[in-house]
Parts: C-alpha cells; sequence; structure tokens
C-alpha cells in the first residue's frame, strides 16, 4: 500500500490510527532529494567502475556485457531497466530505466 505515494501513506495512517504524514507537496520533495542523492552515488560508482574496467584491460576499448528486463504488475509492462557490465570486472558500468507509468504525471 505505500508503494503507491503520499495518498497510500496517509490511509495507512489513519488505519493504524497514527498521526497524519507529510502533505504531497512535502512527499515529492523528499522524494525529489532521494533520487538526487542516489543518482549522485550511483554515478561516482559507475564511473568509477568504468575506470577501473578500463584498467583491468589496459584500454579505453573495454568488452561489456548488456541486459535488460521487464517488471511487469497486472500485466502490463510498466517499467524497464538495462545494465551494461564490464567483462574483466563484472561491475555494473551503466544503467538505464524505462518507465510506460509516471506518478507525478498523475499527480
Amino acid at each position: 500500500m505505500i508503494r503507491k505515494g503520499a495518498k497510500s501513506l496517509q490511509k495507512f495512517s489513519s488505519n493504524m490510527t497514527l498521526p497524519s504524514p507529510v502533505s504531497q507537496k512535502s512527499y515529492n520533495k523528499i522524494n525529489d532529494k532521494i533520487l538526487r542523492a542516489t543518482t549522485v552515488v550511483a554515478n561516482s560508482c559507475m564511473k568509477k567502475a568504468a575506470e577501473e574496467e578500463e584498467l583491468l584491460t589496459g584500454s579505453s576499448d573495454i568488452m561489456v556485457s548488456g541486459d535488460g528486463t521487464w517488471k511487469t504488475l497486472g500485466h502490463s509492462y510498466l517499467v524497464g531497466i538495462c545494465t551494461v557490465t564490464g567483462a574483466e570486472s563484472g561491475k555494473v558500468i551503466d544503467i538505464d530505466v524505462i518507465s510506460s507509468y509516471c506518478k507525478s504525471c498523475e499527480v
């Protein structure tokens, strides 16, 4: 129930007789901060992995492996992800998330 956004969080809190959680505006601000922070960390880690891959191969011409998948929810495809992994280190060098659903657009 909670993964569905601020409205579900409010409903859950009400059902549990807890104080009202943050407003939709505050909820969105919190999510934006979390997104920015995790993006910075992820990009830093992937850059480091790419540099490590170059060190292991001794070249900027590296071999990679790609993979992707779609998550299903109620038999409709909503979210997909693709990853690029270094052949020598086995570490993720890049990712891309594709979604046919946007909670912000719904709100």
